[in-house]
């Protein structure tokens, strides 16, 4: 009898042993699904916050663009009129000019942003067009807008100029004359000749947020680089030392 009952009581032991084990595995699980939904509701929180700032900036982004855009469309301003032809810049070899073929409803860039634009250019006296992103050269080749860093000397100082004036969304004729074009050395790959009077139409199309400029050791090689020899407009004077690009 008393084997017997020891059988049992074993018997019950490891029948209570095997349901607390199961009872602690099922405790696990739990707990570990409890983690998860938590990690997920922060997640969920984090891009919820995430969210609510881009829509601030958003907003805020919006707001400037409207006021902007209501100052420029005060009437006491020509410069920001359909056709009218303004003078963006010039020094004493050079002239930036714009006309607005269409205007802007957004805000302009500043020195450092990348831009996105279309752009077509010919030359002022033939009318030969050199350049045209919009065109396609080829079966495989895809229409893209030109980027480029503005107002850090990528580019031809007319270019830097006009583009700075220009509003998101804004389409107008650039004129780059004497150091604002390419100058007395000109263009050869693109048939440009020297002190050449360029135009160009423009179609501001995007601008990055970010404003990345360069260092003085960036800005010493590039005018290093740029650095070219103008004849006066008139042709007169001697020659004289010029940076090409603007800093």
């Amino acid at each position: 009898m008393s084997t017997r009952k020891r059988r049992r009581d074993d018997d019950e032991e490891s029948e209570d042993s095997s349901d607390s084990e199961s009872d602690s595995s099922v405790e696990k699980v739990k707990k570990k699904k409890k983690k998860k939904e938590k990690s997920k509701k922060k997640k969920k929180s984090k891009d919820k916050k995430k969210d609510k700032k881009k829509k601030k900036k958003r907003k805020k982004d919006k707001k400037k663009d409207k006021e902007e855009l209501k100052e420029s469309m005060m009437g006491d301003r020509p410069q920001e009129r359909v056709g009218v032809p303004r003078l963006v810049e010039q020094d004493g070899i050079g002239v930036c000019e714009k006309k607005i073929l269409k205007l802007g409803t957004g805000r302009r860039p500043v020195k450092g942003q990348e831009v996105q634009l279309h752009c077509k250019g010919w030359l002022m006296k033939s009318k030969k067009v050199f350049w045209n992103t919009r065109e396609k050269k080829g079966d495989g080749h895809k229409i893209k807008p030109y980027k480029f860093r503005v107002g850090v000397g990528k580019v031809i100082k007319g270019w830097d100029a006009g583009v700075l004036s220009m509003r998101l969304g804004e389409k107008a004729i650039i004129v780059c004359t004497g150091s604002y074009g390419y100058g007395l050395k000109g263009n050869i790959k693109w048939g440009i000749p020297p002190n050449a009077d360029l135009e160009f139409e423009m179609e501001l199309l995007h601008i990055d947020a970010e404003i990345k400029l360069p260092d003085k050791y960036d800005l010493m090689k590039e005018k290093m680089k740029n650095k070219h020899h103008f004849l006066e407009r008139d042709g007169t004077s001697a020659m004289l030392s010029f940076r090409a690009a603007p800093f």
